[in-house]
């Protein structure tokens, strides 16, 4: 949208150039209003703004902020590549086999388990009468690590011994659209600032030319902007997104339609216009952030079409991770972090929820071989990637999704495939890298994998460990809003110290 802004912006202030100098245009301007027009170039302006710390820093490539030194401590990563899965993978076909279910296949879930567990998943469906499923696929362990990873992971199997699986995450909501806010923001309800606007809010960016944060998806999700907005956090923090789709631009208006020089004159004196205005109405946030998002969108111009040209990597590496759309993401979000770029974001499989593997929607076995097959290489070949080039000891990579599913199938109807419903109880996700200890299993659900037991992780003691990693305190980071000291953990979290390296 800052490129967008900028040029629809500089189409409207052409007429100011027709017959007169910069100069001229901007006294005029600054006449009208009664002032007397400044002297100073671009950076200048923007020092004088009164932005506030953060912005500024996200501006200036000061990679900590004012609101950092309250909050900041020794970091372990600079970066973080969050992998989101939508829909609700399952841990009981990927990387969380229970034997237990084998045994008890068939029988009835109301034999097992209580009316209260049972009632916990959807209020819209029973499920007492739905049977025990065990995994469907096979699994080996793999790695010196010995991780248990299903034959529909191949390429992630080859590098366990440099991840950290939790398996017992666990968090609030079985509905979708509540679990992907709830894993993305730390509340129930839309209207808080993503995980992404939070880092980019406390670290800022280490490249002036390129935002702090940026999302690549497939499709809206349900979550909708919830799951990347910077909500009531300053609009320099929100996410600027990229469609890194072949023969596409990653941006739109990202090679501008004017002459370079005569560009930098029209967006000066925009910004000299602008901060006019805001010296007379400095309670204006929205103009603070059009001020810091056409000053991004200028320098972007000039420096984001080389980050995002994948032909500039060698063929080895496109072949590493792949001619697909998410492998050319993952690739992607690598050239990002290198370049400074501090949250990236893949959302996989948005457009429909294509991780919710239930009957009715192709069936278990069909959505995860298909949704693996899809992704397994890209992801591989990030950590791989990462670890050669030296990145990932920087660089936190983690795989999410907004809850698991089922020990027990959902109950047949006709026509009907076999699935599984929505599992909030326990499930798994990892990460790697970023100052992790690798290639070992956090936590446990119980036999029949129902319930986090051993360890539990919350969406919340999960933000918290990433701030941490990224040298900031989850308790301290925090941002008034309507007279209340908000914070991306709510009055939750715990550090997982026991996973840090």
């Amino acid at each position: 949208w800052a490129l967008t802004s900028l040029s629809m912006s500089i189409d409207s202030q052409r007429s100011l150039f027709s017959n007169r100098s910069v100069a001229e245009s901007l006294r005029d301007s600054a006449s009208s209003c009664g002032a007397t027009p400044p002297q100073f170039n671009r950076r200048d302006i923007l020092q004088g703004l009164g932005l506030g710390s953060v912005a500024f820093s996200n501006l200036l490539a000061n990679p900590t902020s004012a609101v950092a030194d309250t909050a900041h401590r020794k970091p372990r990563a600079k970066n973080v590549i969050f992998l989101f899965m939508v829909g609700g993978a399952s841990q009981l076909e990927t990387f969380d086999p229970k034997p237990e279910l084998h045994r008890r296949a068939g029988k009835l879930a109301g034999d097992i388990f209580s009316a209260e567990e049972l009632a916990g998943f959807n209020p819209e469906k029973t499920f007492d009468h739905c049977r025990i499923l065990p995994p469907i696929f096979s699994f080996k362990q793999h790695g010196q690590c010995g991780a248990w990873v299903s034959e529909i992971f191949p390429e992630l199997s080859k590098v366990v011994d440099d991840i950290t699986f939790i398996k017992s995450m666990r968090t609030d909501s079985p509905i979708h659209v509540v679990g992907e806010v709830l894993m993305h923001t730390g509340y129930p309800r839309k209207g808080h600032p993503s995980l992404g606007s939070w880092v980019t809010h406390g670290l800022g960016t280490e490249n002036q030319n390129m935002p702090g944060f940026v999302v690549m998806a497939d499709g809206r999700s349900v979550g909708g902007r919830a799951v990347y907005d910077s909500a009531y956090l300053p609009g320099v923090n929100q996410a600027t997104l990229a469609d890194v789709a072949a023969g596409r631009e990653p941006l739109e208006y990202l090679k501008s339609a004017h002459d370079r020089s005569n560009q930098q004159q029209q967006i000066e004196l925009m910004q000299r216009l602008n901060a006019i205005h805001e010296a007379r109405h400095p309670a204006q946030s929205d103009l603070k952030a059009r001020i810091a998002a056409l000053e991004t969108a200028f320098d972007m111009q000039a420096s984001a079409p080389e980050i995002f040209d994948l032909s500039r990597e060698s063929a080895e590496t496109r072949q590493l991770y792949g001619d697909t759309d998410f492998g050319r993401k993952c690739l992607t979000a690598r050239r990002l972090v290198e370049n400074g770029v501090r949250f990236v974001e893949i959302l996989d499989g948005a457009k429909g929820r294509e991780w919710d593997a239930h009957g009715n929607r192709g069936g278990l076995e069909q959505n995860h071989r298909k949704n693996a097959k899809r992704t397994d290489r890209g992801i591989a070949a990030l950590i791989q990637d990462l670890k050669r080039t030296g990145l990932l000891d920087e660089t936190l990579v983690v795989w999410a999704t907004e809850f698991g599913r089922t020990p027990f199938e959902e109950e047949r109807k006709e026509r009907s495939v076999l699935g599984r419903g929505h599992h909030h109880y326990g499930f798994t996700m990892w990460m790697a890298g970023g100052g992790l200890k690798p290639g070992i299993s956090y936590g446990a659900t119980d036999e029949l994998g129902m319930h986090a037991i051993q360890n539990p992780v919350s969406h919340h003691d999960l933000h918290a460990t990433i701030l941490h990693l990224l040298g900031l305190d989850h308790e301290q980071l925090t941002y008034r809003h309507n007279s209340r000291d908000f914070r991306l953990t709510d009055v939750y979290g715990e550090v997982v110290h026991d996973i840090i390296a």
